[in-house]
């Protein structure tokens, strides 16, 4: 604009001294007419730069008010003129903003409940540790030994979980993937829960083909599958049948494992993948985060997981996409 009203000055004083060339005895008309032009560009050039001046000082004080999360930037400030993508930099800056201050609140709150949660958690193996210690005898050392032996072993699993909670919770699982046949992967995670199964004469109704395979994380998956096995077990019925069924899709593969318990009541099934959530049908020494660790490491490998009521008891599904 300012380069554009010099090239109007000098036209309109190559004009100027064209016309007294012309017409000299015109020249106070002529002069009269050459300074009121001048003076109109002079004045529109001053105007257009209040005008930008004005513009870049309500921009600086609304990004500092961005910077500060007090701006409540409004798409009415925008226009089409000279400073719209700026204005449309600034109201995309300001969206970004006010969403990553919500989530770094949610973050801090879901850091208190976990700390508090695991805290609660730890409480308990350790003051029954201590009053294993307090009661020890030479009587009931052998006794004494065993107990405290399952509650080390208790606590060191318990942190284990919580470090992996934290992982879910952050976003910072490995993604690293690798083709894994789903068959083994699966007896691996059942051998892990034989003595379970045994305690419980559970038999099961196992129809996974043999050649899928399944793109995941190794370790991570057969941490996700033993924990909704050991969660489909714990509401089995002594001596009865778990089907475990494994179908392959064009878009994904699809494991179910079903019991035949009893139902799931209507109020727990939505929460079942809530961290720390214990239904009304949990056991006592459930914890309330082996299903949120499942979810969340499905979830990252790009999958879902999901729990339903059927006819003959429960039903717990996974579908992992190709």
């Amino acid at each position: 604009m300012v380069k554009l009203g010099s090239v109007l000055i000098v036209i309109l004083s190559g004009v100027f001294a064209l016309a007294i060339v012309l017409l000299p005895e015109q020249f106070l008309l002529l002069l009269a007419v050459y300074l009121v032009a001048v003076s109109l560009v002079v004045f529109t050039l001053y105007r257009w730069l209040k005008l930008v001046n004005e513009k870049l000082a309500a921009i600086h004080e609304l990004l500092k008010a961005t910077g500060t999360g007090q701006s409540e930037y409004s798409l009415v400030q925008n226009d089409e003129g000279l400073f719209s993508k700026i204005h449309n930099e600034l109201y995309r800056y300001r969206r970004q903003s006010e969403v990553q201050a919500v989530n770094l609140k949610q973050d801090r709150q879901q850091l208190t409940y976990a700390i508090t949660n695991i805290a609660h958690q730890l409480r308990t193996p350790i003051a029954t540790s201590g009053n294993m210690i307090d009661l020890l005898t030479p009587e009931n050392l052998a006794e004494s030994k065993k107990g405290l032996q399952q509650q080390n072993e208790r606590l060191a699993g318990l942190v284990e979980q919580m470090v992996l909670l934290a992982k879910v919770d952050t976003h910072t699982l490995s993604n690293i993937k690798e083709p894994v046949n789903l068959n083994q992967l699966l007896t691996e995670s059942l051998n892990f829960l034989l003595p379970a199964i045994t305690t419980a004469d559970l038999s099961f109704d196992y129809a996974v083909p043999q050649d899928i395979v399944v793109a995941v994380n190794r370790k991570l998956m057969q941490e996700a599958l033993i924990n909704i096995f050991k969660n489909n077990f714990e509401h089995a019925p002594k001596h009865s049948l778990i089907k475990v069924k494994a179908v392959q899709t064009p878009l994904s593969v699809i494991l179910t494992i079903e019991n035949a318990g009893e139902a799931i009541a209507e109020t727990d099934l939505p929460h079942l993948f809530d961290r720390f959530y214990r239904g009304s049908q949990s056991a006592p020494n459930n914890m309330g985060i082996g299903l949120a660790i499942a979810k969340g490491i499905i979830t990252a490998t790009g999958g879902n997981v999901s729990v339903q009521n059927i006819a003959a008891g429960v039903s717990y599904r996974v579908d992992l996409f190709r």
